[in-house]
């Protein structure tokens, strides 16, 4: 299903930038009470949205690894945090993809294609295309795109951004072409428009952040520039038009910059090892580009030997690194892993909970031990009380409720199984299969009659907030 995705994303990518929504609280835009804020509400676009990323999620489009996830998210929200926008959440992940693209979906979910992030050069790079998709965002661009259609129902444009995932999109594609009832040439004036409103946005956004604004225009002249197989996988450019005119207004815009230099932490770069290594074929001609002059190289080298297997040498490249893993995640998941793979379970167990005794605050070192628990032995309810607490941070990780699903099963808590359970089923578009499993376990005997209402309630709940009717023609009406 995977590439079926990649195959139509630019055409779901043009539909998804041509409609966006964001602002600064500097700037004179659209906020909320906007113009477009009674054809399209904020509820709304989270109703769109969450539908498309779930979608997403079912056809395994996007990288849950959690080192990513938060990387991506951190650097959102880092860019974001100055906006009065206090109503609206943006939610960043990035996309499976060899296509050098990115989108905004309604409702504040930025992806970034993980094509997109290998081609930057630094952090910047990547910072100025996350801030022109939260531009977007902010500026309410969808909102604007479905006021000027004739078509503004929900329905419709749940189907529109759900079509492009499925196996037959054309309906998407001819919506898109067809501008909803506008002319061709509005729709080419609009979606003009909104490449230079959120350009203008994302450089101001760029700038307050101390990022180096230059590198915005960079890398526009970097994508124009590509060639071969980089050119091939550039979607950007149709889905972000008017590249010439782009690099001209940006480049002026750098007169008024500030000209921060903060261009790249080092986050950024063990990121970009974990992408990079995951799309290698040829592994020994990878390993022998590297050497083991610095902690971002060693890391490189390591994840390269795991892929072929070689766990020894996974971990003896990390030999020189030793006393700085307490004090790096991606070198400790990448010790932690080799560990794992020549089956020094203990060892590996031991080395995590000796991580989180010195980062208690850490999220994601729990969800890493309860992933070994989950794999190689029973789950306890230390795992669980020190994974629950960031419940909220991974609310949109179905890896994380898979996992504490299994958990609970293997300490015998059938009621909060089968709620993460559930949830899992909803994150990945399987509405279906949630109901199910909430309808069966509240019928279970390990259920008292308190959590069986629960159950029961968290059922209609997903019934009737879904995006689409989900409700039995017969029986008691549940949803007003």
């Amino acid at each position: 299903m995977l590439l079926n995705f990649r195959k139509y994303s630019t055409f779901f990518l043009l539909l998804i930038i041509s409609l966006p929504n964001f602002s600064f609280a500097q700037q004179n835009t659209p906020e909320l009470g906007d113009p477009f804020s009674s054809i399209l509400s904020l509820k709304s676009e989270e109703i769109i949205g969450i539908s498309s990323y779930q979608r997403l999620q079912r056809f395994n489009a996007i990288d849950n690894n959690p080192l990513v996830s938060s990387y991506i998210n951190y650097l959102g929200n880092l860019l974001s945090r100055n906006l009065l926008d206090n109503k609206r959440r943006y939610n960043f992940f990035v996309v499976n993809s060899s296509q050098i693209n990115a989108f905004a979906i309604p409702g504040g979910f930025i992806g970034i294609n993980s094509g997109l992030i290998l081609l930057t050069e630094n952090e910047a790079q990547l910072a100025s295309v996350v801030a022109h998709e939260i531009s977007h965002i902010k500026l309410r661009h969808t909102a604007e795109m479905i006021a000027n259609s004739r078509r503004n129902t929900i329905p419709i444009w749940i189907g529109i951004f759900a079509g492009m995932f499925s196996g037959n999109p054309q309906a998407s594609i001819a919506a898109l072409q067809t501008g909803f009832g506008i002319s061709a040439q509005q729709n080419i004036n609009l979606i003009r428009s909104n490449e230079v409103e959120a350009d203008t946005l994302g450089f101001q956004i760029l700038d307050n952040a101390n990022f180096d604004a230059k590198e915005m225009s960079k890398l526009f002249q970097r994508m124009q520039s590509a060639r071969g197989d980089v050119q091939k996988n550039l979607a950007y450019l149709s889905t972000h038009p008017m590249f010439d005119e782009r690099i001209s207004n940006t480049e002026n815009r750098l007169e008024n910059s500030r000209g921060k230099l903060l261009n790249s932490t080092d986050d950024y770069f063990y990121i970009k090892n974990l992408l990079e290594v995951s799309q290698v074929v040829d592994i020994n001609n990878a390993i022998n580009q590297l050497n083991n002059k610095d902690s971002i190289s060693r890391h490189k080298l390591s994840l390269l030997y795991q892929k072929k297997s070689d766990f020894k040498k996974s971990i003896d490249v990390l030999k020189y690194d030793r006393d700085n893993i307490t004090d790096n995640i991606y070198l400790a998941f990448a010790y932690v892993d080799g560990l794992l793979g020549q089956g020094e379970i203990e060892e590996a167990i031991s080395t995590l909970n000796n991580l989180i005794n010195i980062k208690p605050l850490n999220k994601i070192l729990p969800l890493k031990l309860a992933e070994i628990y989950v794999d190689h032995k029973k789950g306890t309810m230390n795992v669980i009380e020190n994974i629950k607490t960031h419940d909220n941070f991974f609310k949109l990780n179905p890896n994380y409720h898979r996992i504490m699903s299994k958990l609970y099963i293997d300490t015998n808590k059938k009621y909060e199984s089968s709620i993460h359970l559930a949830d899992y089923y909803v994150l990945i578009d399987n509405a279906r299969l949630a109901i199910d499993v909430l309808e069966n376990s509240s019928k279970s005997s390990q259920i008292t009659s308190s959590d069986s209402e629960k159950l029961i309630a968290r059922k209609i709940e997903i019934i009737c907030k879904h995006s689409r009717p989900l409700e039995p023609i017969f029986g008691e009406k549940t949803c007003n």
